[in-house]
């Protein structure tokens, strides 16, 4: 465990400073550590073997007889390309990727066509004309080749084949996001108004072994909402879409066309079936994130993997954190009298955010760590939602760390006692419009924030995180590690350790 020995010469708040840092340093490690995990040539490392005329994928062994092609779409597909590229030594036919503008890099005696499309993940002409070359060219395989097909967070902007003008379907998304539509329910429609996803990029593949490797960015991984389910079976109703629209009270505002086309809309007609020959896997997603960081910690603190799917507004999982916090350290000093209304609040709270977590073993591990006087790392993960009021610039990784802060900043005498750090960061090395992945929250920040002339509650109600914690502490709490090349959503990494 870390440990930091304070002389005599030292005050106590820099003794505490001393011991923040410490921590600090500790959960950079960790998080760069669970990154690594999921970068694109490790997750295809992880899960893709070549041996002679046998090609593996996790558990599965696939006879190859002919050729093996690769195409993809998405932010972190062309990594994943070339380590293909490289594991198949010199087996691969062809290889042909959609990606952001920006990822293309020299690529020398490479066989993988890189192009770019999307320009801030909104699709475009280069996109459909992407999408074009990709479908004339699984159009064209025999029975006995081998499709591999990479996706990734980006996906769905990068593979584009619209049943009606582009301008309409992109019109009409953007209407039914000014409304308040879930990123459910933009699928749904998404996936009416096109000839590639929900499962239709496979009506182009006639007879090959298809094999679709997916790097999830969605919490829960569901086949059909990553870049739009392109593989997989859409099993939305047919009438679902227009319910959609009129749910939100836009038939006067959304395009003839559109309207026309969600009306034919016949999922039946236009989707697969579950294929035999289709084979879809998840190779990369939050949860093996936290699996890493868990691994990492596991000889320096009891381990606790709280949830892969946490959810919900920014103000409400900020909340359920501090109360956590807070009903840590009150079991960890009295574990034998827990109390019960805590409890009960805590998994009330539990209950609005994800109710998957397990207060049972959260409670067992935290007697554990008591009676071995340990401290212990929660590690969590998943994409909670910020509303946006103000005009300030943040992210919600930046945003949840300064609202525990300020949470916690209420007198409890068992937070005294205690060293606590939390961290919140993006795994793609951004969060929200800033150059920052993530920040840094503890008890005391309010506090030497005022000192410094700093208003933490105002930068809360401004939206105003960057704004902040660039001024705080000349920038110290921010973490700056610039685009990671994956995304599996965020990580939200808590140490409490007694003093």
């Amino acid at each position: 465990m870390l440990h930091v020995m304070c002389s005599k010469m030292f005050s106590k708040s820099e003794c505490l400073a001393e011991n923040l840092q410490e921590m600090k340093k500790y959960i950079v490690n960790i998080f760069r550590e669970c990154v690594k995990s999921v970068m694109p040539r490790n997750v295809i490392k992880n899960t893709f073997k070549y041996d002679s005329k046998t090609l593996y994928v996790k558990d599965t062994k696939f006879c190859v007889s002919n050729n093996i092609y690769v195409v993809g779409f998405g932010k972190a597909v062309l990594e994943m390309a070339l380590e293909i590229e490289q594991i198949l030594d010199g087996s691969l036919k062809k290889a042909i990727v959609s990606v952001p503008f920006g990822v293309q890099q020299d690529l020398n005696n490479s066989k993988v066509l890189v192009m770019e499309a999307a320009k801030n993940n909104i699709p475009d002409r280069y996109a459909v004309e992407n999408t074009k070359v990709i479908t004339n060219t699984i159009s064209e395989l025999n029975e006995d080749d081998i499709l591999i097909i990479l996706i990734s967070g980006g996906g769905s902007a990068l593979l584009c084949s619209p049943t009606v003008s582009l301008n309409d379907k992109i019109l009409t998304t953007t209407i039914l996001s000014s409304h308040g539509a879930s990123i459910e329910q933009l699928n749904t429609v998404r996936k009416a108004l096109s000839n590639v996803k929900g499962g239709k990029l496979i009506k182009f593949v006639e007879k090959s072994t298809v094999i679709s490797l997916i790097l999830s960015d969605i919490v829960g991984d569901p086949l059909n909402s990553i870049a739009s389910g392109p593989t997989t079976p859409n099993n939305d109703s047919n009438d679902l879409p227009m319910k959609i629209i009129k749910q939100f009270g836009l038939l006067d505002k959304i395009p003839s066309t559109v309207l026309k086309a969600l009306k034919d809309n016949n999922n039946s007609l236009n989707s697969i079936k579950v294929n035999k020959r289709v084979h879809n896997y998840i190779i990369g997603n939050n949860k093996i994130a936290l699996l890493t960081g868990v691994e990492c910690v596991k000889n320096d603190y009891t381990p606790v993997l709280l949830t892969k799917s946490l959810q919900g507004n920014i103000k409400f999982v900020s909340i359920f954190y501090s109360k956590l916090i807070l009903f840590v350290c009150e079991l960890y000093l009295n574990s034998v009298n827990i109390d019960e209304i805590l409890k009960n609040q805590l998994t009330s709270d539990i209950h609005k955010i994800d109710r998957e977590i397990d207060v049972v073993f959260l409670i067992n591990q935290v007697i554990e760590a008591s009676s071995k006087k340990r401290g212990l790392c929660i590690l969590s993960g998943g994409e909670p939602t910020v509303k946006v009021q103000g005009g300030g610039l943040g992210g919600r990784n930046q945003e949840l760390a300064l609202r525990i802060s300020a949470n916690i900043e209420q007198d409890h005498d068992c937070l005294k006692q205690f060293n606590i750090m939390f961290f919140s960061g993006g795994t793609d090395g951004i969060d929200g419009p800033t150059d920052a992945c993530g920040a840094f929250g503890y008890p005391g920040l309010v506090e030497i924030a005022q000192s410094q002339g700093l208003n933490p509650s105002q930068s809360i109600k401004d939206n105003d995180s960057y704004g902040f914690y660039s001024l705080f502490n000349g920038g110290k709490d921010l973490l700056k590690i610039g685009h990671t090349g994956t995304n599996v959503m965020d990580l939200h990494i808590l140490i409490i350790k007694p003093k």
